[in-house]
């Protein structure tokens, strides 16, 4: 289903492109959202969305059923994934689109991830139990449905002790870069997870280059395979969705928008499918070269 809207690209040979309703930056319980990848399927189904992408943190465990899902509601399904990697202390997040999901690479880089992961949350729990906070990684685990942990799973235990009032305040206290409670981590590098999206046949993605500021280095992912660069985010401004719009022109790369919805508080709800999606990009992103077996 079509929006019906449009925006001009700033350039001296303005271009009309068509708006899509999708949304291609999607999160469930397989990693850190609150919803079940069925349960999510349905919320955007209910908002008219007819192009979906689960981009769950470094893991693919959603995807079989989420797949499913979507064929329930005839949607069009974008299998996702979004690996965390840093780049010389920043942290830079790649989203793979329509890749093999079966792909050797791919399932052990995702179980490697995942062990990393319980790691660090062990370590933040330890340094919160140091600050004088009682809190335990079983109480952390319990916030989990999947195996895949992460640090808003320890933010969610702080928030019902009452030690934050919120998910952000719990990152700005303690969980980022900087705070107390922070740990580095697994080093995976941008350049590693662009390889190993293409080694899957799938498509890489810079996901909200924003937030992360490396724009210095988008030219060296793009020599590495970067393909596509997303544009609309809801914590990009207007003039941040200029200046990738204008990158993205320049090194040909597909524009991609999505929502980042994790579902855990009221005002996830209000973005999620209302980021703008170029209906020329949803083309280029279904002439996938792999069609995933598990989808029925």
């Amino acid at each position: 289903m079509s929006c019906n809207k449009s925006y001009r690209m700033s350039n001296s040979n303005e271009k009309k492109i068509e708006i899509q309703k999708a949304d291609l930056h999607v999160h469930t319980t397989a990693s850190d959202g609150a919803f079940s990848p069925s349960e999510t399927v349905k919320l955007a189904a209910q908002k008219g969305i007819s192009y979906l992408a689960i981009t769950d943190h470094d893991t693919i465990a959603g995807l079989v059923e989420a797949a499913q899902e979507c064929n329930k509601y005839e949607l069009n399904f974008f299998p996702g994934i979004e690996f965390s990697t840093i780049y010389e202390e920043s942290e830079i997040h790649i989203l793979g689109y329509n890749f093999d999901w079966t792909n050797k690479r791919m399932t052990e880089t995702v179980v490697q991830l995942q062990n990393a992961r319980v790691n660090r949350i062990k370590k933040m729990v330890a340094k919160l139990v140091d600050l004088g906070i009682n809190i335990r990684f079983e109480e952390v685990r319990q916030k989990v449905s999947a195996p895949n942990i992460g640090r808003v799973h320890v933010a969610l235990v702080l928030m019902d002790k009452g030690i934050v009032s919120s998910i952000d305040e719990a990152f700005d206290k303690f969980l980022n870069r900087g705070c107390p409670a922070f740990e580095p981590r697994y080093k995976l590098t941008p350049c590693l997870a662009l390889k190993i999206i293409k080694e899957a046949k799938g498509i890489p993605v810079l996901a909200h280059p924003g937030l992360s500021g490396c724009d210095q280095i988008i030219s060296l992912l793009v020599d590495k395979g970067l393909q596509g660069i997303e544009v609309f985010h809801p914590r990009h401004t207007k003039e941040n969705e200029q200046i990738y719009l204008q990158i993205a022109q320049k090194y040909n790369l597909i524009v991609t928008g999505g929502s980042d919805f994790h579902g855990h508080e009221e005002k996830d709800f209000s973005k999620l499918g209302e980021m703008k999606v170029p209906f020329n990009s949803l083309n280029k992103l279904s002439n996938r070269q792999f069609t995933p077996t598990l989808i029925i």
